[in-house]
């Protein structure tokens, strides 16, 4: 296979994948949340005996520390999911937490959720986070974005939306899947567009590259980290998980795309072990009014 870069899509153009994506959810998130429980994204193990909840909570926390959440910010979570980290955010900081997700599924299970838990310091909505319509400038002390910027067409957009609706001095997490080079070539490039297609992942930049774009829509980088060893276990759990569900169980949770999930899994679990993907995590400053 010929050459392919990491920093530009391998897929469809944005409105279909777009499209794509919410349906993957609406059809796969109640299959996924059996699988990995209430909070869908990877776990932060530094001792390597922590349940799979112990290492999300703690990856989560070790998230809010970097960029100093203090209690009542207003926060923006970007590809809020079936609610976990809005939800945790919500809980432990009361904060305001406003959720956004291209699902109506997710949106509906999460308000379920807040509803539940009495939160009414949480909301959650369908709203495209590469154009963020319904929000003013200047609006968020954080935006948070937990493993979704994988998924987003346009990540510069996405970029520059995050640095419009938050307020001078305010901070954005960005944790996100990256690739290990700039571009392959050969088998290489052929794993690549295949791990791409089958997660619905319009591409993956490198962790520097993020960081260009960061720094030239005028962020302030404080961290860029490769948290790849404390996270890459998550998918050694996940895959266990999922041979203890049955071929029929999860057609039945999700249909076709339930029994594509072990197929994706082993495909992350050996990009992790090869190096091909890393995890990155970004705490970066929109620059204050004063410069202060």
């Amino acid at each position: 296979m010929e050459k392919i870069r990491t920093d530009s899509p391998v897929g469809p153009d944005r409105s279909k994948i777009t499209h794509d994506i919410a349906n993957f959810w609406d059809k796969t998130s109640l299959a996924v949340r059996a699988i990995w429980g209430p909070h869908i994204h990877h776990g932060y193990f530094k001792t390597g005996h922590e349940t799979p909840i112990e290492a999300q909570e703690k990856l989560m926390e070790k998230l809010a520390a970097l960029i100093k959440i203090s209690p009542h910010d207003k926060i923006l979570d970007v590809g809020s999911g079936m609610g976990g980290s809005s939800l945790y955010l919500a809980k432990k900081y009361s904060a305001n937490v406003t959720g956004i997700t291209l699902s109506p599924k997710q949106v509906d299970i999460a308000s379920r959720a807040a509803r539940e838990e009495q939160l009414p310091n949480v909301i959650f909505k369908v709203e495209d986070a590469l154009s963020m319509e319904s929000f003013s400038d200047n609006t968020f002390d954080v935006v948070w974005s937990l493993e979704s910027c994988e998924q987003f067409y346009d990540k510069e957009l996405f970029i520059r939306q995050a640095f419009r609706v938050l307020k001078p001095g305010g901070s954005l997490m960005l944790a996100t899947w990256c690739s290990g080079a700039e571009e392959y070539d050969g088998a290489q490039a052929k794993k690549y567009v295949q791990l791409c297609l089958s997660l619905q992942l319009p591409y993956m930049p490198t962790i520097n590259r993020y960081k260009k774009l960061l720094q030239q829509q005028g962020f302030e980088i404080r961290e860029a980290l490769n948290w790849a060893p404390q996270v890459e276990k998550s998918w050694d759990i996940g895959l266990a998980s999922l041979r203890a569900h049955s071929l029929i169980k999860l057609f039945t949770m999700s249909g076709l795309r339930g029994l594509h999930f072990r197929k994706q899994a082993r495909l992350m679990q050996e990009g992790f072990a090869q190096r091909r993907i890393e995890y990155g995590v970004f705490s970066a400053r929109k620059p204050s009014i004063n410069g202060m």
